[in-house]
């Protein structure tokens, strides 16, 4: 949990409230700024009108998260970093959920424990429908929907038929076929197909949907088209409307282009080829050229996964590194590029759970070890570029004697921490883990504030070998320096949790024994538990991670049953997507957890489900 709006009385979390330089990460600054943005937008979009039954809380929550967001994107002049760091959350957080047993419709229509209800779907994805409403309508069309709105419910308890009629008659529009957002559970695919006609100079596109919807859903399909040859803009963000299961749309050009499909991530779908397989050329020059900056981004993390998954699978993947490396040298030397956070942005690798989405079957362990050997091929091809611009950082750091949480200041320290993480990432000689311990020991002992620090002992937590005495040094520092404060025991707790080491289980078993750990604290509880549930250690193929978290989620019940269905929810329920081995072993624990004398009612209602 992590604040709620009680009029008059907002009562947060300690870790969505309290932050200073020492004790608090950049991350931590803009989880608190918004979340008590979100609990004071609340005023109106849930208190003064709020809602009629517990199946409309997408109508607050949904609607909340959005302007949660608009308001930190503008507030920090960070939009197109805040919309990367917003999807991210989408796809590695709610698609999962939309493919597993606990899918539902952002407006669900029954439910056993209430504290169930409050999921990402509900929320995230929520923000995703309202936002849809601003895309297809415009920024003025959405506020006027808005306005009236308050104007009609002010002081009532609504529905969301209620927020669409709104937006719908003050733009004189008719959405009803939009309405099948709310109770359409999963999510949508479409898949494009593009062709270009020279002698008659048009580019069409073909467009068709997929959703558990009996009838067509309202998408809005943003695209933008780059002149093949200049990589100039030759159509500026236009919001498709697909409406049907098939449609094409076609536009006049003077030669090739390359197109820009669901700029911004105008709906919350999956977009693939219809070949199923992305056009790694078109990837990599829309990662240089794109305008979006969003798909300038999404476009090279597509040509990054596709890399990582051809290494993971045994296939041929020497060109595909190619231009891998081809793009994230462009991206490291771009001059345009003013942005430090966008910079940032665009070099690191997708995440583990990301890469985890594109798979039919889960494997953890080699989804990570893919993903490492990528991460050093780029690391060694770049050692004296990254070597390079990482001094010049520091020392902008160093010389920066005021501590600022702004745009400048954040994406300065982000884009200087990913250079640490593909410094460190050479490690396989003496000598290069020597000189790894020695560079993140140094950012650790030097650093002024707790993002910086964060990120070298996240790095140290899972050196071995010669950077072992680093690694034990910086833990027992780190401990020390805290001085018994919660929040930066949670950190300490969390990253050794999910260090990079091959005894991770026996450490993490340790850890519960640590007299500063207890599982009568939420925020110590998950920065344990959920920590090590998250790292490929837990997948081991002997099974011993599910059995460990099985056993502690028996005892999690007796105290907080909230935190033992959230854990178990984001942990085994999608068993079905790993191999035969391990999802027998996801499912007996599953089943262990069914047959417990006093299970919760949270729990039993999220193992049931998991179970079917």
């Amino acid at each position: 949990m992590g604040a709620m709006e009680n009029k008059s009385l907002n009562v947060f979390n300690t870790s969505c409230v309290l932050a200073d330089p020492k004790t608090s990460s950049d991350e931590n600054y803009f989880r608190v700024e918004g979340i008590i943005g979100h609990e004071y937008f609340h005023n109106w979009t849930g208190n003064r009108v709020t809602c009629r039954d517990w199946f409309q809380l997408t109508l607050k929550e949904g609607l909340t998260v959005f302007r949660d967001q608009q308001f930190s994107g503008q507030i920090n002049n960070c939009a197109a970093v805040k919309r990367i760091s917003d999807v991210l959350t989408v796809r590695g957080m709610q698609f999962k959920e939309d493919a597993g047993p606990m899918s539902h419709p952002i407006r669900p229509d029954s439910y056993v424990a209430m504290d169930n209800f409050y999921t990402a779907t509900v929320y995230r994805k929520g923000a995703e429908v309202i936002r849809m409403y601003d895309t297809i309508l415009g920024r003025d069309g959405f506020r006027k929907g808005m306005d009236l709105y308050f104007k009609r419910h002010d002081g009532s308890a609504v529905t969301c038929d209620d927020f669409l009629a709104a937006m719908a008659d003050a733009n004189e529009t008719d959405l009803s076929q939009f309405a099948r957002w709310y109770s359409t559970s999963g999510t949508p695919t479409v898949t494009y197909v593009t062709s270009f006609d020279k002698e008659k100079g048009l580019f069409v596109i073909g467009l068709s949907q997929c959703s558990r919807s009996d009838e067509p859903l309202f998408i809005p399909v943003a695209l933008g088209l780059l002149d093949k040859e200049t990589g100039e803009e030759v159509l500026s963000t236009t919001v498709l409307e697909l409406k049907e299961t098939n449609q094409t749309f076609t536009f006049p050009v003077k030669g090739d282009v390359v197109p820009s499909i669901l700029r911004n991530f105008s709906a919350p779908v999956k977009m693939v080829p219809a070949s199923g397989v992305v056009n790694e050329s078109d990837m990599a020059f829309l990662a240089s050229h794109d305008t979006d900056g969003f798909n300038r981004w999404d476009s090279a993390q597509q040509l990054y996964a596709a890399a990582i998954l051809k290494v993971m699978d045994g296939k041929e993947y020497d060109e595909t590194l190619d231009l891998v490396l081809s793009t994230f040298g462009a991206t490291l030397n771009d001059a345009t590029i003013s942005d430090d956070a966008i910079r940032a942005y665009a070099l690191i690798l997708p995440g583990e759970s990301t890469l985890a989405e594109a798979v039919n079957v889960v494997d953890p362990p080699a989804i990570r070890n893919a993903r490492k050997f990528v991460k050093k091929a780029i690391a060694k091809k770049f050692k004296s570029e990254l070597s390079d611009a990482y001094e010049k950082l520091t020392a902008c750091v160093e010389a920066d004697t005021v501590f600022k949480v702004d745009g400048e200041s954040t994406g300065r320290r982000r884009l200087r921490n990913v250079y640490l993480g593909y410094l460190c990432a050479l490690n396989e000689t003496k000598e290069e883990q020597i000189e790894a311990a020695k560079i993140a020991t140094a950012q650790f002992e030097s650093a002024t504030g707790m993002t910086d620090k964060l990120a070298a002992f996240n790095c140290l937590v899972s050196m071995s070998g010669e950077g072992e005495s680093a690694r034990e040094a910086a833990i027992q520092k780190f401990y020390d320096d805290a001085n018994g404060d919660p929040l930066v025991i949670d950190k300490w707790f969390a990253c050794l949790a999910s260090a990079d080491l091959p005894d991770l289980l026996d450490r993490v078993v340790k850890l519960t024994a640590h007299p500063d750990f207890t599982l009568k604290v939420p925020n110590r509880c998950r920065a344990v538990i959920l920590s090590f549930a998250a790292s490929a250690a837990f997948h081991d193929d002997n099974g011993k991670g599910y059995e460990f978290l099985g056993d502690m989620l028996e005892k999690i019940d007796k105290v907080n049953s909230r935190v033992s269905a959230r854990t178990t929810a984001s942990s085994f329920l999608s068993w079905k997507r790993y191999n035969e081995k391990r999802a027998s072993m996801m499912k007996a624990q599953l089943e262990r957890l069914k047959a417990m004398n006093g299970i919760s009612k949270d729990l039993e209602e999220i193992v049931v489900k998991g179970l079917k």
